[in-house]
């Protein structure tokens, strides 16, 4: 049987079958659909998944801002707003769910050509990049140190890898100054995928000693100096709405923000020390894997440029490593910096550089019957993870499976629950909600005090973010044992935190609007009770104790 071999010297990509341009071009997008495809299958969860109800509600309101218009979220600013201008007009436009499936799909589609271009100038053979890209999404799932996804749901971040993986293509080419550009794009997405992209290949660039992005003709120093300008014109379209987050806060507030967002809220992602059990490991095992097939394949300069690529956002990983290091000893300087996510470009190209790798070494060369073997081996491995991952998938007989932003409530009772609140409450009402809850206002179109997984982004919303989930949920001031709701906080303070932000209505879970549950009150809620179900309750707050005997203040 006849094998494609892998490039020589990365100049050019895979030989197009013997056939007419047209049919070349036929046989790339059946490439590309298959590989869209194989993301699909790892990304399918059920509509909302984790981040969406957080970036499509502000998507929607970005483009409407009649639509929950005063709600505490949606109103922060925010440095994602390619990504609103460009999804805003199809979240108002359709209805959420529709918006996430169609925004879904293009962001598939999106990594999918990305992808394709990345692997093109290491593999030659349409099936070995498809190899290439099942291993690629398993090795997404298993091999990330800080958390990092890109198949997934909608949201900014998605895009921006898409171009981060068409930037590493264009390096393994060695056209540098269209990589820079792509990469700019990416930033101009998303401030901190691109930007670490960028400054990657700036330190590939001075690790391995070369000394330009370009040739030394003269008219290509003309081009690729455009194209320079044109990237750091290009990526200032979303680095300067990240840096204004920041501009004119004073420095105490903008310490208070940074400890919250690097240590109380994303210090799985951040900070090294609370990182999943294992997953440093496995991914420093994922990086000696790939070190080790590299060593059994053939070297060649496209190669070794997209190994200098990953390298370098090794060491900018490593460079998290040792800030993370000094935090006894700065604390404030470590958060600072560790703010940027330092692991996030190494959680996204190790698994790209060793799916890479592992599909080169497997499909190259004259197989002996072990490396047969290997490979049938290999293939029925990721056939059973598809089969894995669609246990997930939402098919329309599938009515019981759960989207992964509902799994911390009750989560039949609470869409009931919000079902009714949409066709029955205000358009204007601001609502008290559990702690659990991160759907409420992608359900619902309803205003809510705060929400655990909707956090801002600048300094001073982080600060009003912290003060309401603590009045909302603290017992004692920390971010340590939240309660589930406000109502276990008792009533005056239920009734003290809803006159102070403005929330006219609570939905309280069901076994907490008892007298049991309380902290020792010994009546039910007094306000009107509008509706139940099985898991949660709908009260209308009104005024039941006087001004004079609130003591309960909030810490």
């Amino acid at each position: 049987m006849r094998r494609s071999s892998v490039e020589s010297d990365g100049s050019n990509t895979a030989t197009a079958p013997p056939a007419a341009a047209g049919w070349a071009w036929a046989y790339a997008w059946a490439e590309v659909t298959c590989i869209t495809a194989i993301f699909a299958a790892a990304g399918a969860w059920p509509v909302p998944d984790v981040n969406e109800a957080h970036y499509l509600t502000k998507a929607r309101h970005f483009s409407d801002p009649t639509w929950c218009a005063g709600d505490f979220f949606l109103e922060t600013s925010e440095a994602h707003g390619v990504f609103y201008q460009f999804l805003g007009p199809l979240a108002v436009s359709l209805t959420l769910t529709q918006a996430a499936w169609v925004g879904r799909w293009l962001g598939w589609l999106a990594l999918a050509c990305g992808f394709r271009h990345a692997a093109q100038p290491l593999l030659a053979a349409g099936a070995a990049r498809l190899l290439a890209a099942a291993i690629f999404s398993l090795a997404l799932r298993h091999t990330t140190a800080a958390g990092e996804w890109l198949i997934g749901g909608c949201e900014a971040k998605v895009f921006s890898w898409a171009m981060v993986l068409a930037a590493a293509g264009e390096i393994a080419l060695g056209r540098l100054a269209v990589a820079w550009v792509a990469l700019a794009a990416a930033t101009a997405v998303h401030p901190i995928v691109g930007g670490w992209g960028m400054g990657a290949m700036v330190l590939e660039r001075c690790l391995t000693a070369r000394t330009t992005l370009w040739q030394n003709t003269s008219a290509w120093n003309v081009r690729a100096g455009l194209l320079l300008i044109a990237g750091v014109l290009v990526a200032g379209v979303g680095i300067v709405p990240a840096l204004s987050l920041t501009s004119g806060v004073e420095p105490a507030v903008r310490a208070a923000g940074t400890h919250i967002y690097v240590v109380e809220r994303l210090s799985h992602h951040l900070l090294m020390r609370t990182f999943a059990d294992g997953f440093i490991a496995r991914h420093i095992l994922a990086i000696l894997l790939w070190a080790a097939i590299l060593r059994l394949s053939p070297s060649s300069p496209a190669r070794q440029r997209a190994a200098g690529f990953t390298i370098a956002a090794i060491v900018l990983s490593a460079a998290g490593c040792g800030i993370s290091l000094l935090e006894p000893l700065a604390p404030g300087m470590t958060y600072a910096l560790l703010r940027f996510y330092w692991f996030r470009l190494a959680d996204g190209l190790v698994p790209l550089s060793l799916s890479l790798a592992a599909a080169s070494l497997a499909w190259g060369g004259l197989w002996p019957l072990w490396q047969r073997i290997g490979l049938a081996g290999l293939v029925c491995f990721l056939c059973a993870d598809t089969f894995h991952e669609s246990r997930h998938w939402p098919l329309p007989w599938r009515h019981t499976l759960v989207a992964r932003s509902d799994s911390k409530v009750q989560a039949a009772a609470w869409q009931g629950i919000c079902e009714w609140v949409r066709n029955n409450t205000p358009a204007d009402a601001c609502f008290l909600t559990p702690r659990g809850a991160s759907t409420f206002t992608w359900r619902t179109g309803r205003r809510e005090v705060v929400a655990w997984k909707n956090m801002p982004q600048d300094p001073k919303s982080l600060v009003e973010w912290r003060a309401r989930i603590v009045d909302c949920f603290s017992p004692d001031g920390t971010l340590n044992a939240l309660e589930r709701s406000t109502a276990s906080l008792g009533l005056q303070r239920m009734q003290l935190v809803a006159q102070r932000y403005g929330a006219s209505y609570a939905i309280v879970p069901t076994d907490l609007a008892g007298p049991a549950h309380l902290h020792g009150s010994q009546t039910p809620l007094p306000w009107p009770l509008l509706h139940a179900n099985a898991g949660y309750a709908v009260y209308h707050i009104t005024e039941v104790f006087p001004t004079e005997s609130r003591t309960a203040q909030p810490p």
